[in-house]
């Protein structure tokens, strides 16, 4: 088993497209945790469009990604854009082939 390092971080999500994560090769997985008020949209587009793509609601589960799961989807660039009236955070943990 090929030795990895995890992280968390919070990600600022904007009302217009917003770059959310860069791609990184060696990623394995990511856990994008569910926002506190207004629904936000994650794409691999340069430009997400809210509701064309991954959209993650209020209150529930967290979105959880994996190479194992999901292929090289995880290791791409993502973008976010929130419904909301003003920016919003999540929080990201993602896992690194060292």
């Amino acid at each position: 088993m090929a030795n990895t390092i995890s992280g968390q971080r919070q990600v600022s999500v904007g009302t217009g497209p917003t770059a959310f994560l860069p791609a990184k090769r060696n990623r394995t997985a990511l856990i994008i945790s569910a926002p506190q008020t207004n629904r936000f949209t994650l794409s691999i587009t340069p430009t997400a469009t809210l509701d064309q793509g991954l959209t993650v609601y209020p209150g529930t589960l967290p979105l959880v990604l994996t190479r194992a799961e999901h292929g090289d989807l995880v290791a791409r660039a993502w973008t976010a854009i929130t419904a909301g009236a003003q920016a919003q955070t999540v929080n990201v943990l993602e896992t690194l082939e060292e």
